[in-house]
């Protein structure tokens, strides 16, 4: 399924913020944590790495 949304510049980067606070805070462990960053794979948890893929994929194409 296909969503197309209409938002604002200011919207996207609003989004991303979310997603990236996300990844750090809720996704990742904490020892790939360092200072906003999120070391790759972000977490032992399978299920949480793959989720970080796929909000970081998300992310790249709010970019767009």
């Amino acid at each position: 399924m296909t969503i197309t949304l209409d938002i604002e510049p200011y919207e996207a980067a609003l989004l991303k913020e979310a997603l990236d606070s996300h990844i750090y805070w809720q996704l990742s462990d904490q020892k790939y944590r360092n200072n906003g960053f999120v070391y790759d794979p972000g977490s032992d948890d399978e299920d949480s790495a793959a989720e970080i893929v796929a909000a970081e994929q998300l992310v790249s194409r709010l970019e767009l």
